[in-house]
């Protein structure tokens, strides 16, 4: 299932973000959560775009952040943030809306209600501009 996917992502990205290090966490969690053949590349496709397009994310979401440095914004927000943003910019086969919905789930699971509003803030502005290029 895609959702168990995303969530491998998720939990992937923070363990990167907690230790400042890459890991290869991904494939342990692929076993641990019996991944089927197509959620592992979906997984492996989704978290291998995020590392490719890091810089990229990152800028988006720093200047839709007001008075948020990167740096400040709580690491399980930037996790869903960034796999939402992800998916809406570089996934054609993930509608906006699945997207966004998605990476809620992960942030309403993993994160605060007041983190919740943030993020999908965020969304709103980036589903806005990319329905407007």
């Amino acid at each position: 299932m895609r959702r168990q996917a995303r969530e491998v992502v998720y939990k992937t990205l923070y363990s990167e973000l907690f230790n400042d290090e890459k890991s290869n966490l991904i494939d342990e969690l692929i076993k641990e959560e019996n991944l089927n053949e197509s959620d592992t590349a979906f997984c492996k496709k989704l978290y291998e775009t995020i590392d490719k397009n890091r810089e990229e994310i990152d800028g988006i979401i720093s200047e839709l952040a007001k008075n948020y440095r990167l740096e400040r914004i709580f690491s399980t927000d930037r996790c869903a943030l960034y796999i939402g943003i992800c998916e809406m910019k570089f996934f054609d086969d993930v509608p906006n809306i699945v997207a966004i919905d998605e990476a809620l789930s992960l942030c309403r699971v993993y994160s605060t209600a007041e983190s919740l509003a943030f993020v999908n803030g965020i969304f709103a502005e980036v589903k806005k501009r990319l329905e407007n290029e």
